[in-house]
C-alpha cells in the first residue's frame, strides 16, 4: 500500500505554490482556492493553514514565487556561462520549455498578465517583475556589443515576442515557432 500525503508536514509550502499556480493558469486566479487545491493535492484543508495563514499570503507568495522561480532561477541558471551571447541562448531556450514544474509555462504567463490587468497591485508586481527580465536582457545584450539603444530596444523585442509566442501558443501551433523565436534572438545578437 503506497503512502499517501496526509500529514499537515508532508507537503511543503513549494508544493502549495506550484498546485496554486497550476490552479492560476488553468482558471485564473478565482480558480486559486484553498478547499480545491487541498482536494487536488489529496491533503487536508490544515495542511493549507500550516503553511499559509489565509489565502491572501498564498496570492502575495505566487508572486513571489514567480519572481523566484520563474525569473531569478532562469537568470541564474544561465549566469554560468561564458559570453553574453551564451547566455542569452541558454535562457532563451529556457523560456521555451513549455512545462515547468508540471505548469503549462505559457498559460501560467498569461494568467498572471490577466490577473495583473485586474488587480493594481498585481499589476504593479509585475510590472517589476518584467522590469527585471527586460533589464537582463538589455545586459546581457550590452554585453554582448550592443549600443545602449540598440540593447534596450532588442530587449523588449525580445521579451514582447516570447510573451506573443505564449500567446499563440494557446490557438496557433504553427506560429508559436520556437525555432523562430530562437532565430530572432541570434538576428539581435549579430
Amino acid at each position: 500500500m503506497s503512502k499517501q500525503k496526509t500529514a499537515t508536514k508532508d507537503l511543503s509550502s513549494q508544493d502549495w505554490l506550484v498546485a496554486a499556480v497550476a490552479a492560476l493558469a488553468g482558471g485564473g486566479v478565482e480558480a486559486v482556492k484553498v478547499e480545491p487545491l487541498a482536494k487536488k493535492l489529496g491533503v487536508s484543508k490544515g495542511s493549507f493553514y500550516w503553511h499559509f495563514k489565509d489565502r491572501a499570503q498564498l496570492l502575495a507568495a505566487i508572486l513571489d514565487f514567480w519572481a523566484a522561480d520563474f525569473t531569478q532561477q532562469l537568470i541564474d541558471n544561465a549566469a554560468g556561462l561564458a559570453t553574453p551571447k551564451e547566455r542569452l541562448r541558454h535562457l532563451a531556450g529556457q523560456a521555451l520549455i513549455k512545462t515547468a514544474l508540471g505548469i503549462d509555462s505559457a498559460r501560467a504567463e498569461a494568467a498572471m498578465q490577466a490577473w495583473a490587468a485586474t488587480d493594481p497591485r498585481v499589476g504593479a508586481r509585475l510590472c517589476t517583475i518584467d522590469a527585471a527580465r527586460v533589464g537582463y536582457l538589455e545586459t546581457e545584450l550590452l554585453d554582448s556589443g550592443l549600443t545602449v539603444s540598440k540593447a534596450r530596444t532588442g530587449a523588449k523585442v525580445l521579451y514582447l515576442a516570447l510573451l506573443g509566442l505564449y500567446t499563440a501558443r494557446g490557438y496557433n501551433q504553427d506560429l508559436a515557432d520556437d525555432d523562430a523565436y530562437l532565430a530572432l534572438v541570434d538576428m539581435i545578437l549579430e
